[in-house]
């Protein structure tokens, strides 16, 4: 049996014009991550391609070292980033707007409350595939490109491997998704809950991904999910 941990990335800057770099939380809680990897044994470790994710696998990398274990060098990995979240707000906010006129005040004067509820709203009419746009990613291949990423680690992965792989909220729901078989708005909805720097263990069958090009949701299962206990309290962070 081989196992993958997916891994959350740090705090980003939320609320920041530049969103896609880690806070200083986010910075404290990757060199955790890395301080619990230096026993986890392991063999191979992937990156979605945003710079959050990226800065995730570097400060918990330099962590590592610092007590002594090197970690693989990692490996990008593009099918594993998020799903189009600003580029949805860009689209649909107009739309929110004619659907309750108190998002209106989100170009004027938006609370860090009003700015969730807007995303949330927009997040759940996007899974269900009530929203979509033409050049905007929908909720179905959004679940297909994650599942490809997973198809692309698991059937490179030698038997027994332990993978290490810093992403987002989004693809970890999808990947406990797959393995119950949820519908995809069930999907988006399970990644709402799931902590900064938190790591969820899958069992996969080495032997079966190996010798197929398709992701075998039947031949995975999870372990744990949404784990955060190498955070001190301070750490624990949700956005």
């Amino acid at each position: 049996m081989g196992t993958l941990f997916l891994i959350r990335h740090g705090q980003a800057s939320y609320g920041e014009a530049d969103y896609d770099r880690l806070s200083v939380r986010g910075q404290e809680q990757a060199r955790a991550l890395g301080r619990w990897l230096t026993s986890a044994k392991i063999d191979e470790v992937y990156s979605g391609p945003l710079r959050r994710q990226v800065q995730t696998v570097s400060f918990a990398t330099e962590a590592a070292t610092a007590l002594g274990t090197t970690l693989p060098a990692p490996t990008e990995l593009p099918e594993m980033a998020e799903y189009p979240a600003f580029e949805m707000l860009k689209h649909f906010v107009p739309r929110l707007v004619e659907l309750d006129a108190k998002f209106s005040a989100i170009e004027s004067g938006p609370t860090p409350r009003l700015l969730d509820e807007a995303f949330h709203t927009i997040l759940a009419r996007w899974a269900s595939d009530e929203w979509h746009v033409e050049g905007l990613e929908r909720v179905s291949e959004f679940v297909a490109r994650v599942r490809g990423g997973l198809t692309r680690m698991l059937g490179a992965a030698r038997a027994g491997a332990r993978i290490a792989c810093v992403t987002s909220a989004g693809p970890i729901g999808v990947a406990v998704g797959l393995t119950f078989g949820i519908p995809d708005a069930r999907m988006v909805r399970t990644s709402i809950v799931i902590r900064n720097a938190s790591i969820t263990e899958l069992r996969f069958r080495t032997q079966d991904f190996a010798r197929s090009a398709a992701y075998k949701p039947e031949q995975v299962s999870l372990v744990t999910f949404n784990l955060t206990s190498h955070l001190t309290d301070e750490q624990h962070t949700e956005r």
